[in-house]
């Protein structure tokens, strides 16, 4: 028994092996374990049709690495942030590119009635400046940029950066000067928004400007009194404001006015038989002078002295000048400087006039005036100074006067007496009057005597000599 078992087992091991072995080669194995006990067992080997194993090829390993999200990146902080170009309707905003950045966001706030408006988002942008238009004179803006990043599934911003200016304020309009001889009064309509108003000064003699006022913002005129007569003055205003810290001038405006001029002055007239020299104070700027005899102009000159020829004996004259320049086109005159004055008797040596009609006295000693007074003649009608030529009858210091006309008398005590009618008509002081010439003569005259004022009377009673011509006409 022991012996079959044996035998099987060698035959099971012998299988195996030719299975393996015949398993490439195709061949099928059959084995009979029937046979007589003590023989080997017989194995059959069946050729099999041979069957090609299709090749595989080798698909190489691949790894599969794992998903993970970039980080986050931040644009960097907006620098160089500025505002330029500033106008009164626009401005330019402009700063330097932020790295990583790839937009920038500019939120803009408006200065109100009271405060400044909360940002609000103006623009989105990619390059780095733009012109802001379409604003308000002197208004206060902020700007706030801030540098965007959008990348990776991300949006992330800086930090904002803020410039703030005001756009420039209006100049005031209507700017005018109206001038008189010691004044110039400066008009012009205010802006709103003005805070004060800053005001300058140039003139021909000082082209420079220079500031004269500042005025409050409520103001819209100013009068310049500190001005001299005939001369050009310019001036210039700029408006100012100031808000939130920020502040803007405006450009200036410009206005200028000529003084009046002033009448010549110390104008005086030298008389002669047939002449009167005219001679006058000069007028500050004046460039020329008109000379009028009565109501016709005689003469235009720059000099300030005019001599009137081919007059008439003892003729009564009246003499105006007056100061002419031109500003701008325009022709600017003063007022007239008039004299009255009368031609002599062209007599020689010494002697005295009265001018009935000019209400003066003349008194020529050696051919040369040396006195020249108002007076009061007589009263117009039956108690007149007589005209005619006459001559000094009487010469007395301290002289008692009486006497009666028509139930009017007198007694007085005059200081210097020099009689040159017959009836006592003559020439003297009168302390009792305030004014001489002009028409007092006519409702308030004298009784016939040439009244003087004191002061005169003394100078005129030292040259008077008895037998002295009067000519009174």
């Amino acid at each position: 028994m022991k012996r079959t078992i044996s035998k099987l087992l060698i035959v099971a091991m012998v299988f195996s092996m030719l299975c393996f072995y015949q398993a490439g080669k195709g061949t099928s194995v059959k084995v009979y374990a029937d046979g007589p006990e003590g023989e080997t067992p017989q194995v059959e080997t069946t050729p099999q049709q041979e069957t090609t194993t299709p090749e595989v090829t080798t698909v190489p390993e691949t790894t599969v690495p794992e998903t993970t999200k970039p980080a986050k990146k931040t644009p960097a902080k907006i620098t160089g942030l500025k505002i330029t170009d500033v106008k009164n309707a626009s401005l330019r905003v402009v700063w330097k590119k932020s790295s990583l950045a790839t937009e920038y966001w500019v939120y803009r706030s408006v200065e109100g009635k009271s405060k400044m408006s909360a940002y609000k988002k103006y623009k989105t942008l990619k390059k780095t400046s733009f012109i802001n238009t379409g604003l308000s004179q002197g208004t206060v803006y902020k700007y706030k940029v801030v540098a965007v990043r959008k990348a990776d599934g991300y949006t992330t911003k800086s930090a904002g950066k803020i410039a703030t200016a005001m756009t420039d304020i209006d100049a005031v309009k209507s700017f005018k000067a109206k001038a008189a001889s010691k004044s110039i009064k400066l008009t012009y309509k205010k802006n709103k928004k003005a805070t004060k108003y800053y005001l300058y000064r140039a003139s021909e003699k000082n082209p420079k400007y220079k500031k004269i006022k500042t005025l409050k913002k409520s103001k819209s005129s100013y009068t310049d009194k500190k001005v001299k007569s005939g001369q050009v003055y310019t001036y210039k205003i700029v408006t100012y404001r100031k808000k939130y810290g920020v502040k803007s001038y405006s450009i200036p405006k410009y206005t200028s006015a000529m003084t009046a001029l002033s009448a010549p002055a110390k104008i005086t007239a030298k008389e002669k038989a047939t002449k009167i020299i005219l001679k006058w104070k000069a007028v500050n700027n004046a460039e020329k002078y008109e000379v009028y005899k009565g109501k016709k102009l005689v003469k235009v000159t720059k000099k300030t002295t005019y001599t009137q020829k081919g007059l008439k004996k003892r003729h009564n004259y009246k003499f105006k000048v007056r100061a002419v320049r031109r500003f701008k086109g325009k022709t600017y005159k003063s007022a007239f400087a008039t004299v009255s004055t009368s031609t002599t008797l062209g007599m020689k040596g010494s002697w005295i006039e009265v001018n009935i009609k000019t209400q003066t006295l003349r008194m020529y000693i050696k051919n040369k005036l040396y006195v020249k007074t108002p007076i009061v003649s007589g009263n117009v009608g039956d108690r007149h100074t007589s005209k005619g030529t006459h001559s000094i009858l009487e010469k007395t210091a301290h002289r008692q006067l009486k006497g009666s006309y028509h139930g009017q008398t007198w007694d007085v005590t005059v200081n210097y007496w020099l009689k040159f009618t017959s009836d006592a008509q003559g020439i003297h002081d009168s302390v009792w009057r305030s004014a001489y010439g002009g028409n007092i003569y006519k409702t308030n005259g004298s009784h016939g005597c040439v009244n003087t004022p004191l002061g005169a009377m003394r100078k005129i009673f030292k040259k008077a000599r008895v037998g002295m011509p009067v000519i009174v006409y």
